[in-house]
């Protein structure tokens, strides 16, 4: 089982750095983008249309697992201080459950989506320039696919009451 932990880390650990890319490309395309208005009068096609098509869903959904890996997620814990550490348990792993079934359910309804905007090869128009767009419509089911996962294979550890981190799994 340590071997899945760990390779469940380094993917979310994976998916959290392509947020972290997205941030920084999207930076320097926008800063670019200002640095050519303002001195020559020339604009990057379809700077709009890859900040938010792109460079946003990339940025806000693929790090999904990599937040729930490392129980980074909001949590209400409200009522914990009086539950016993078995009822903790308990509504952890129900949470857990619960989350997955949400997740999947997002995934199978995303996934319904990209395809058809893949079938019809969906694209925008940004300055004569036709930029794809279909192919971001596949990061929401792909980001609540590997979100699901990893609620589902962190139950044995919430079950059985291990305390771990994410940062332990790394070995």
């Amino acid at each position: 089982m340590a071997w899945l932990y760990r390779l469940v880390n380094h993917v979310s650990m994976g998916l959290g750095l392509l947020g972290t890319i997205s941030i920084l490309l999207m930076v320097v395309h926008v800063t670019l983008d200002v640095i050519l208005r303002s001195t020559l009068s020339v604009s990057v096609p379809a700077t709009l249309e890859m900040v938010t098509r792109y460079y946003l869903i990339t940025l806000v959904l693929l790090p999904l697992a990599w937040v729930e890996w490392r129980k980074d997620m909001i949590a209400v814990e409200a009522l914990e201080s009086l539950m016993s550490p078995v009822l903790i348990r308990i509504s952890d792993v129900l949470v857990s459950l619960l989350s997955a079934g949400v997740y999947s359910i997002l995934m199978v309804a995303t996934w319904a989506k990209a395809m058809e905007q893949f079938q019809i090869g969906s694209y925008v128009m940004s300055l004569s320039f036709p930029m794809p767009v279909w192919p971001t419509y596949f990061v929401l089911p792909l980001a609540f696919g590997l979100a699901a996962i990893v609620c589902l294979i962190r139950l044995p550890l919430l079950a059985s009451g291990t305390a771990y981190t994410a940062d332990s799994q790394e070995g």
